[in-house]
């Protein structure tokens, strides 16, 4: 289940990349019509990814008018379009405005910088679909106001007008559980919460394999977001190369250059000490329980392999601190095995 899941998020990034997202035009972004625009991926294809039903088209900012003679009140008009009266005075500057706004969310959702998402003038329920589908599947992928509030008073935040989506994301992210990845917390919390109706199943969308191109080698790493086609097509973002290259310069900022390796016999990064050797493997999910599930039995091979004497300290690195749920995972998988392990959290911006 959460690898369709994963596939309809694959499309839509495959589709929406942050090059496409920088050149897309207002048609391509909202039309009468077009199953292919921006907002239709956003509220349509993506629905079994978090439903944002339930408002009309002004959650977009701007929409083009079924009918041109039927102008809203409430919202700055031309002949063709209507959108919210603080993004412009035409429909032109209003869409720049708003496209702004979508990459302002892309660009802080890959960050992880959520807290600054709630002053956007984008109205929430579009707003922070946009934000996970970029997020790297770290936000919670619920959007409806009313299942938000009843989720957080459940956890016991003190909710009123005043509360901010990202303090709600942010007390469900602290909460989820180190054995449940974001569709299926998605799905216990909404079965208690929400509605069924709006728990869309996924519909399969495999591509099928082209063929396979040989790797060249690479002098540095890439650290830019690119689209890579193995079994189907998706958008793999870079932030395990950004994450290495900051562990590394860390590393060495406090023990030196000579000091640390990259790459040597496919361990991340190689931290050579008088007295002990720290094998670092790095993991881009956005979870601490994640990157170790992924990582552990990597850099206990890598370290078993290793023929130094000294005493070996394994590392599973990853971009985002453990919440307590993660934290007690981490606490069991120390008193499980007898090694010395831990988890660090790198910040990439």
């Amino acid at each position: 289940m959460t690898e369709i899941y994963s596939e309809v998020l694959d499309s839509f990034l495959d589709r929406w990349d942050l090059e496409t997202v920088k050149r897309m035009s207002i048609g391509e972004y909202v039309g009468i019509g077009n199953k292919d625009t921006f907002c239709q991926w956003v509220e349509t294809r993506t629905r079994s990814l978090g439903s944002i039903k339930g408002m009309t088209s002004i959650k977009f900012g701007i929409y083009e008018r079924q009918n041109p003679n039927k102008k809203p009140k409430n919202y700055a008009d031309d002949d063709t379009y209507s959108w919210l009266r603080s993004y412009g005075s035409s429909h032109k500057e209003a869409f720049k405005n708003i496209k702004g706004d979508i990459l302002r969310i892309v660009q802080l959702s890959e960050k992880g910088q959520f807290g600054d998402l709630d002053d956007i003038l984008l109205p929430d329920l579009f707003k922070w679909k946009v934000a996970f589908l970029y997020s790297n599947e770290r936000l919670i992928p619920i959007f409806k106001r009313d299942v938000l509030f009843k989720i957080a008073d459940h956890y016991g935040l003190q909710t009123d007008k005043s509360t901010t989506i990202s303090q709600i994301q942010e007390m469900m992210i602290a909460h989820k559980p180190a054995h449940l990845d974001v569709y299926r917390y998605m799905r216990v919390l909404f079965e208690k919460f929400g509605r069924k109706k709006d728990l869309d199943e996924p519909a399969k969308e495999r591509n099928s394999t082209k063929g396979r191109r040989k790797r060249k080698g690479a002098s540095k790493r890439n650290v830019q977001a690119q689209v890579r086609t193995v079994t189907r097509s998706y958008v793999a973002e870079q932030k395990h190369n950004k994450i290495q290259e900051r562990l590394k310069g860390l590393l060495i900022a406090e023990f030196g250059e000579d000091n640390v390796l990259l790459e040597e016999n496919y361990v991340d990064v190689k931290l050579i000490q008088p007295t002990y050797l720290g094998f670092y493997e790095v993991k881009s999910a956005s979870y601490a329980s994640e990157c170790i599930k992924e990582a552990l039995g990597q850099v206990v091979l890598y370290s078993h392999h290793d023929d130094d004497h000294r005493q070996k300290k394994l590392y599973v690195v990853g971009q985002f601190p453990p919440n307590e749920q993660d934290k007690e995972f981490i606490t069991y998988v120390k008193s499980l095995l007898d090694i010395e392990f831990d988890y660090l959290n790198v910040d990439i911006e």
